[in-house]
């Protein structure tokens, strides 16, 4: 499998279930790889009687801007939403079934969303930002855009950009038949979603938080279900609604039956502030407002409504886990994760027991219950298939595939195993991962490692199917992860533990899993890397400051520094969950927690790689690795990708979805496979590169040597003072100054080495005046420079190579030495031993002598017109 398989894969979104449950509608989602968009579609499949053949589902629209398809009561029709062209806000539309075109029924400048059909069928519920005052269809916008007022400390989201506070969403109503839509609530300080009728029509329900600053308030979180008429003549900020259900903590997720009773996701939250709370499955009952739910779920420590993480869930096209009423109001239909799986499960109502219906190797992306709460229809992963569409019959307890949106995709695609491991960590506590093998693996070689950290850090990790795993995998790389705690799905207690201590006992359990692994006897403990994003970036940070067991370490829309979080990110963090208060108020706290204290600790080689519109962790969380690491003369490299936010790796671009693995492997490629680093070609529009310093020598992490189109890569390294080992681990590309005359004051440009096979421990420029040349020569002319290697293992031979300017004949000087390579700017020379080194070294021809130690000692003889020797400058 390769990066841009991605471009391949189709998703199957948001299904929705017909009222009979005959029927399915789902978004398929796929990639217009020569637009760069994504593009999204209505397919209808059908579900066959039992025992029945299943057909394959067929496209209701081809426009590509289509979406959240909803049935109408009687299932004759389809509520959906479809951008005209490009650019344009998303319009209700509703299509006829029985045949005939779609036809738009709002036409609202701020566009219109989630609509709801009421239970008549002869209206439509949806939410809208469109405020008929201040929107005028024939209004022109201004040149520049104004200046923003802020009042709030939660004023821009991730993934949505700044808050529009003059157009929140609030919920409309219009006629299915088309006329003008009536606006039911309003308001700039509070907005209503999860919207619903009630099960008389007379009423559409929602979910709001109506506090006026509720980062102040306890609970953090405290939503309640509310209800507005739908017959409202004049929309209300709150006076007009009634409370339906009401407890201290948040309420999501809700569906009606038609006796009244609400089936709810939510929680009542504890005075102390918990960083992790799961919600419960709740049912209320009785006259409004009903603030005492039955908690179905109580004891049983179940993390509700809550799925697992993948790379591959759909990138458009929404969807939500199915919640509702079964066989006959008996049962409620929902979703948990448990143990790295996310389960459709049964909870009884008069027992409350709980029967998981899906088996543990598969993940619920999305789902509905039908109208007469006899099956579900499902999107289901796992580690073979990033989704397909199956539909679980509640009476009989069968599940029926119906659709594999990739299987003839992946049936060209050699996969490796996916092994399920468990082990110990330091203390004892059990932690569960995942390790996925190359295709052809063979427990008799040795692989490099590379661990994988996810985010959150309460989310889980689990059996969904991640597509730059297998990429690595067929790199040849072992592929670890692991759900160490603070992970969900294991929980209350497993995920809440690190509360004022993260990172903390979560490194223990990473290593211990590494060392797990190592232990298997079949990885190459010199060939391992660490990787993870947001919190897993935090993590990784924290790795490569505690331990130099990594050869290599990329860090993903990373935290690094928790005050400068706690002023910058987009939630407020002003509630006790993370740390105790502000900044001021327990620094020590923060600094202990906080990997750019530890910069000074971290030698491994770090590739930076952070989104520009990221406003969970905001960039300069990366840039202060970045910029710490580069002071020290440290390896280091940032990767920044404009118009990206926090979801790059999941739902950004396709482009730089491909360009992110690109970077990735590449790096990884680099430090643990000896393969040398990508170049960037001069003019490729939107790769910048940021030269070095002149003057410097050179080293395999050199300025464009790992940038590719579409991103920006910042990076100069340098050699460390003292000309003590650049790193033991490096390898590839050396690149080196090129004066235009032995003794020329004038700066050198770069000139590209060969490849070089080996462990580079030392390089200087020959010629020139600084320290640093003067230092290396003196140590190979009195035969100390091969001290450099002594903690090398004595069966490795030592060598040297010395680049020099070409001749027409290359000279070979001094004995053992022999060309390797030759290029219209440099000819490279190996000295098989320091006599040969001493004897050269003051060549007039001579530009820069390197130590290094390999068991072949080999260079590849087309290297130097590989990498670009014969090129000129770099």
């Amino acid at each position: 499998m390769l990066e841009d398989d991605v471009l391949r894969f189709r998703w199957i979104a948001d299904p929705q279930i017909s009222p009979d449950g005959r029927s399915i509608a789902f978004t398929l989602v796929r990639i217009d790889a020569a637009e760069d968009e994504y593009r999204t579609d209505l397919w209808l499949a059908n579900v066959p009687a039992a025992g029945g053949e299943v057909s394959p589902p067929r496209a209701l629209t081809h426009d590509g801007r289509s979406g959240q398809p909803r049935w109408s009561p009687d299932g004759t029709q389809l509520a959906f939403v479809r951008r005209s062209e490009p650019g344009k806000p998303p319009q209700l539309h509703v299509l006829p079934l029985a045949g005939g075109e779609a036809r738009a029924i709002t036409s609202l400048v701020k566009g219109a969303h989630s609509p709801r059909w009421s239970p008549d069928g002869t209206r439509l519920a949806f939410l809208s930002g469109h405020d008929p005052e201040l929107d005028k269809a024939d209004a022109k916008p201004p040149k520049h855009e104004p200046a923003r007022v802020v009042t709030s400390p939660e004023f821009r989201w991730n993934n949505e950009g700044f808050t529009d506070f003059e157009h929140l969403d609030h919920v409309w109503v219009v006629a299915a038949d088309g006329g003008e839509p009536t606006r039911l609530t309003c308001g700039r300080a509070h907005k209503e979603g999860a919207i619903a009728w009630s099960s008389d029509g007379r009423e559409v329900r929602f979910v709001t938080d109506r506090r006026a600053a509720p980062w102040f308030e306890t609970p953090g979180e405290d939503s309640d279900i509310r209800s507005v008429s739908a017959s409202l003549a004049t929309p209300t900020d709150g006076e007009a609604m009634t409370l339906v259900a009401d407890i201290a903590g948040p309420l999501g997720p809700f569906v009606e039956h038609a006796d009244g009773r609400v089936l709810a996701v939510g929680g009542v939250r504890a005075e102390k502030p918990n960083t992790y709370e799961a919600n419960h499955l709740l049912l209320f009952d009785g006259a409004r407002p009903m603030t005492k739910p039955r908690v179905l779920t109580a004891g049983l420590d179940l993390h509700v409504d809550e799925g697992i993480n993948s790379d591959q869930h759909p990138p458009r096209g929404g969807g939500a886990y199915p919640l509702g009423f079964a066989l006959g109001g008996k049962a409620a239909v929902f979703v948990h994760a448990r143990r790295g799986a996310a389960y459709l499960s049964l909870c009884d109502l008069a027992s409350g027991k709980v029967e998981d219906l899906t088996p543990s190797d598969r993940e619920v992306i999305a789902g509905t219950v039908s109208a007469d709460g006899k099956r579900v229809a499902l999107t289901l992963g796992s580690v073979r298939t990033p989704g397909e569409l199956c539909v679980y019959d509640l009476e009989r307890r069968t599940l029926t595939p119906l659709f594999d949106a990739n299987a003839e995709m992946l049936a060209g695609v050699a996969l490796g195993e996916v092994e399920e491991i468990e082990y110990a960590s330091a203390d004892g506590t059990r932690i569960q991962g995942w390790i996925v093998k190359p295709p052809g693996f063979d427990p008799k070689k040795k692989y490099p490692l590379i661990l994988q950290i996810h985010g959150g850090p309460h989310t889980a990790y689990g059996v969904g199917f991640f597509h730059e795993y297998r990429v690595q995998a067929a790199a040849g790389y072992v592929v670890l992860y692991t759900n160490p705690r603070g992970s969900t799905s294991y929980g209350q207690r497993f995920a809440d533990c690190i509360q004022y201590e993260f990172p903390g006992v979560d490194y223990d359990d990473l290593m211990a899993g590494v060392d797990h692994v190592v232990a298997q006897g079949y990885i190459d403990t010199a060939r391992m890397g660490v990787t993870g994003g947001s919190g897993g970036g935090l993590l990784t940070n924290w790795i490569i400051a505690k331990t130099h067991r990594f050869a290599a370490a990329i860090t993903q829309r990373c935290v690094s520094d928790w005050a400068g979080m706690f002023y910058s990110c987009d939630f407020a963090m002003f509630h006790p969950f993370w740390f105790r208060g502000a900044p001021w108020e327990h620094p020590e706290d923060f600094a202990k927690h906080s990997p750019s204290t530890m910069l000074p600790q971290i030698e491994t080689p770090l590739m930076v790689i952070h989104s520009e519109e990221d406003w969970r962790t905001p960039i300069a969380q990366g840039e202060v690795m970045f910029r710490g690491l580069y002071y020290q003369k440290k390896p280091v490299v940032m990767v920044r990708f404009p118009g990206e936010n926090h979801e790059l790796s999941r739902s950004g671009m396709p482009s730089r979805r491909v360009q992110n693995q690109q970077h990735i492997k590449k790096w990884f490629d680099h430090f643990l496979m000896d393969k040398p680093g990508p170049r960037v070609r001069r003019g490729v529009t939107g790769a910048q590169v940021a030269s070095g310093r002149p003057g410097r020598v050179g080293n395999p992490l050199a300025p464009g040597r790992l940038a590719l189109p579409g991103s920006t890569v910042v990076h100069r390294g340098h050699l460390p003072p003292r000309c003590a080992r650049f790193d033991d681990r490096v390898r590839g590309h050396l690149l080196v100054p090129r004066r235009r005359g032995p003794h020329s004051s004038r700066g050198p440009r770069r000139v590209a080495l060969a490849p070089l096979r080996g462990v580079v421990h030392a390089a200087a420029p020959v010629h020139g005046g600084s320290n640093v040349a003067r230092r290396f020569a003196r140590a190979v002319r009195h035969g100390v420079a091969s001290l450099l290697l002594h903690e090398v293992a004595a069966e490795f031979a030592i060598g040297f190579v010395l680049v020099m300017r070409s001749a027409e004949q290359p000279q070979v000087v001094g004995d053992g030495a022999a060309a390797v390579g030759h290029g219209h700017d440099v000819v490279v020379l190996q000295i098989r031993s320091a006599l040969a080194a001493q004897a050269v070294v003051g060549h007039e021809r001579a530009l820069a002598l390197v130590a290094l130690v390999d068991l072949r000692l080999e260079l590849r003889r087309d290297a130097a017109a590989a990498c670009g020797c014969g090129a000129r400058a770099a």
